[in-house]
């Protein structure tokens, strides 16, 4: 593919929720363009965008794709998003590398969840954008009250087209600039027929015209004042205004099409030519100086030095291969070029583009292009890239964190480490994917977002790799502790011939709220000598590591050792550390030791008209709510919950709140176990150890 300039370059998300059509349109483009045959169908696994196995699998997005799309010698970079809540990831890591978005609408759904939480990013990071109404083929639709619907939503969602019929009737676009009637004459999408309005749409559309002229005029003084004074505005002028507003995120203009049967797709590609900003016209990205504080702009200039930024990575059977977003002058092939993020050089391999699956070679990626570059030797997601000269890191957008967390387990001792490779291959292209083991309970752990994202994970780990796995409830980290005080004394004699065994200690224990563990040598008179003291100490460490209720580790205590006494040939460290270990166990179960359990601090934001429900099963899950905050429609509510209670808490929050609501967890401290709850953990977990006899 040959190399366009700044400013003949338009980058494109493609963004919605799951469902809305967005793979259909992004193949609708292909065919338009040239670049497919045909319009490939997400329902029959013929769609380019689709490839992945799990995609044709699942007839959904689950990855963002890339097609590179040529028209009217314009360079078109699609990037179509998933819309299922479980990969909003991807999402993140793509707002950052658009210059544009296309937000699409299900004309028979209206605004949904997905759509909202798509919005709330592109508004985090004032992408400007088009919506795209589409699923014009349903019964019932009712346009203006989608219309109002829409601008109740965002009220600068402004209509430059509106749907010739609906449904079986569906015949075309009306332009609202033009005021002209674009007829589809053919089953393909490529033979038009431009008309007059028809007679029973023609008042509906003056009066949506002259509302969007009013919207479209706020984007320039100049012309605002003109519709003020009443002079006639030219089509052109119209034209001008929205592309320059557009750019500014002063407006949202509406389009509509099918893409199906290809209508309305030759419109929406004349408007992202003509009226979506090139990176040019989106201007500098700001940067930090590295090691400093310092901010620099950098302008999407070719004739400067070359920065980029990584905004994604996929590992194949080939490789890894990385997603580059040109800032400033070019990457070449066989060059060098310095990651400040890694203080290293990376070396520059052949760059390609991509239609679905398939590679096209570039030559090179210049100033606002997107490009490809496989097997990079250090670069991952996040990195900057740029001449050593002129050092800059572009900061990318913060990822969601996990929400689910699995225990994983594989079936077999010998998939073990490549389970662990295969999961760590996937979290990392991933990035919200996160996968653990936690030593202390011998699990391995794996979290996502949802249960379809860490299903797709396992499953691409079984298709990848040939590991499988099982997937469960995670055990928890409880710990122990007392609630009075004991003092005991622990001996350790043996004698066998030759040298024996010999220590004995004398051992207070209390309850120390708040911290670890606490020893103090409190001996005197050397009754314990000071050369065997560390050896208590390490056999009381060692001890509490497994309690007596149910095997965790105790924290929360102070142990005084204050007596003892020893042998002058069989006393050894050996000998006082297992004293130590006897006093430990006999000592805690006289200090009426209970179970404690990690607790949580989880805020929940939610629609007001969810709040009952939500603080109803916060409560049922042992919860304290600690407080609401009001933020605009939604609320904050904060609660403290045993970790315990919290497993599938995201999928049951979808489910009561119909995804509308989110909520972050932290640790915040350890509580005592309800007595009928501790029988539980002790049936589930197994009982702690018991004193040894002397």
């Amino acid at each position: 593919m040959k190399l366009y300039s700044t400013d003949k370059i338009r980058n494109i998300g493609l963004f919605s929720h799951g469902g809305a059509g967005k793979t259909s349109l992004a193949e609708a483009m292909l065919y338009h363009t040239g670049a497919n045959t045909r319009i490939g169908k997400v329902d029959d696994g013929t769609s380019v965008m689709n490839y992945d196995t799990e995609e044709i699998r699942r007839k959904a997005t689950i990855g963002t794709s890339l097609a590179a799309l040529e028209y009217k010698d314009v360079k078109i970079n699609l990037l179509d998003t998933p819309g299922f809540d479980d990969f909003l990831g991807e999402v993140h890591k793509v707002v950052w590398a658009v210059d544009g978005a296309a937000v699409l609408i299900n004309a028979a759904s209206g605004v949904e969840v997905g759509t909202e939480k798509n919005w709330k990013i592109l508004n985090d990071h004032n992408v400007p954008r088009l919506v795209f109404l589409t699923k014009l083929d349903k019964e019932n639709l009712n346009i203006p009250k989608i219309l109002d619907e829409l601008k109740a939503f965002d009220a600068k969602i402004t209509p430059i087209q509106l749907p010739i019929g609906t449904s079986t009737n569906l015949k075309g676009i009306i332009d609202l600039i033009e005021m002209k009637a674009i007829y589809y004459a053919d089953e393909t999408g490529k033979k038009v027929e431009i008309k007059d309005i028809p007679a029973d749409m023609l008042e509906l559309a003056t009066k949506i015209r002259s509302s969007s002229v009013e919207s479209i005029v706020e984007c320039d003084d100049e012309l605002m004042n003109k519709y003020l004074e009443g002079t006639a505005i030219s089509t052109s002028e119209l034209r001008g205004a929205l592309k320059a507003g557009l750019a500014k995120n002063m407006i949202k203009p509406l389009l509509c099409g099918l893409p199906i049967r290809n209508l309305g797709t030759d419109y929406l590609l004349d408007f992202i030519v003509n009226c979506m900003p090139s990176p040019v016209e989106r201007g500098s990205l700001e940067g930090q100086v590295p090691g400093s504080e310092a901010k620099i702009k950098i302008e999407p200039v070719l004739e400067a030095p070359a920065a980029a930024f990584v905004f994604k990575k996929i590992n194949e059977q080939a490789g890894d291969m990385i997603f580059i977003r040109g800032i400033a002058g070019k990457l070449t092939t066989g060059a060098e070029i310095f990651n400040p993020n890694r203080d290293a050089f990376e070396r520059l391999g052949n760059f390609s583009t991509l239609r679905g699956k398939t590679k096209i070679e570039l030559e090179a990626i210049v100033a606002g292009d997107i490009g490809l570059l496989v097997k990079p030797k250090i670069s991952g997601r996040g990195d900057t890239l740029c001449e050593k000269n002129r050092q800059v890191i572009f900061p990318v957008p913060a990822l969601p964190q996990p929400k689910l967390t699995y225990a994983v387990t594989p079936r077999t001792k010998q998939d073990q480490e490549k389970m662990g490779t295969g999961l760590h291959n996937l979290c990392g292209d991933d990035g919200v994917l996160r996968y653990d083991f936690d030593p202390e309970l011998g699990q391995g752990l794996i979290s996502g977002l949802g249960d379809t994202h860490i299903d797709v994970a396992i499953n691409r780990l079984k298709a990848r790799w040939n590991v499988d796995v099982e997937i469960g409830k995670p055990r928890i980290a409880y710990r122990e502790t007392i609630k009075g005080k004991s003092r005991v004394q622990g001996k350790h004699k043996k004698q066998s011939g030759g040298r024996g065994q010999f220590g004995d200690v004398w051992i207070a224990f209390e309850p120390l709220p708040g911290q670890d563990f606490e020893f103090v040598d409190a001996i005197v008179g050397g009754a314990v000598p000071k050369n065997f003291i560390p050896a208590v100490e390490k056999g009381l460490q060692e001890a509490r590591k497994n309690g007596v209720i149910a095997g965790f580790p105790t924290i929360g205590l102070k142990a005084t050792l204050d007596f003892g006494s020893y042998h002058d040939v069989d006393s050894s460290e050996l000998a006082f550390k297992l004293a130590a270990t006897i006093a430990f166990k006999k000592a805690i179960a006289e200090a009426r030791p209970v179970l404690l359990e990690p607790i949580w601090e989880v805020a929940v934001s939610t629609p007001d008209s969810f709040m009952g429900t939500v603080i109803g099963d916060l409560n049922s899950r042992r919860g304290r709510i600690l407080g609401m905050e009001p933020m605009g429609e939604y609320q904050l509510v904060k609660a403290s919950v045993p970790l315990a209670e919290m497993y599938k808490y995201a999928t049951d929050l979808k489910s009561m709140t119909q995804s509308r609501a989110d909520f972050t967890m932290k640790f915040d401290h350890y509580e005592e176990v309800p007595g009928n709850v501790t029988e539980q953990i002790v049936k589930e977990y197994g009982k702690g150890e018991v004193a040894e006899e002397e």
